[in-house]
């Protein structure tokens, strides 16, 4: 019997980066959600039990950071991944105390998307 697959969230306001990540994360088997909003991103955290989420920090309305912070109260067991545009971004304390140390830090666009598959692992 094969177990159900991991349910994993990618939320970017850049639809070609969403459509790229999500292609390759349903090769690697996980059942893909897609959101361009932090708040998008909530609701579907509300109505699904995700567990893995790579998250852009910059985003129209609510920012990456605040998401991670409001998303961790609904899904406490939740993994982030950062997936970011800004260069010398750096988690505050509190995302990094959600476990998202800069090796969980991605800069955009990821070189090989391998490595959104082995930050979750660490």
């Amino acid at each position: 019997m094969s177990q159900a697959p991991r349910l994993f969230l990618i939320l970017d306001d850049e639809e070609s980066i969403r459509q790229s990540i999500a292609a390759f994360m349903e090769d690697e088997g996980y059942r893909v959600f897609q959101a361009e909003s932090s708040e998008e991103a909530l609701e579907i955290i509300r109505r699904h039990p995700i567990d893995d989420a790579v998250v852009d920090i910059r985003l129209p309305g609510q920012d990456g950071n605040s998401f991670m912070l409001e998303a961790i109260k609904i899904r406490p067991k939740i993994k982030f991944v950062v997936h970011t545009g800004s260069a010398d971004y750096i988690p505050p304390k509190a995302i990094q105390a959600l476990g998202v140390t800069l090796d969980k830090v991605l800069i955009k666009p990821a070189s090989d998307l391998n490595l959104i598959c082995n930050a979750l692992k660490r």
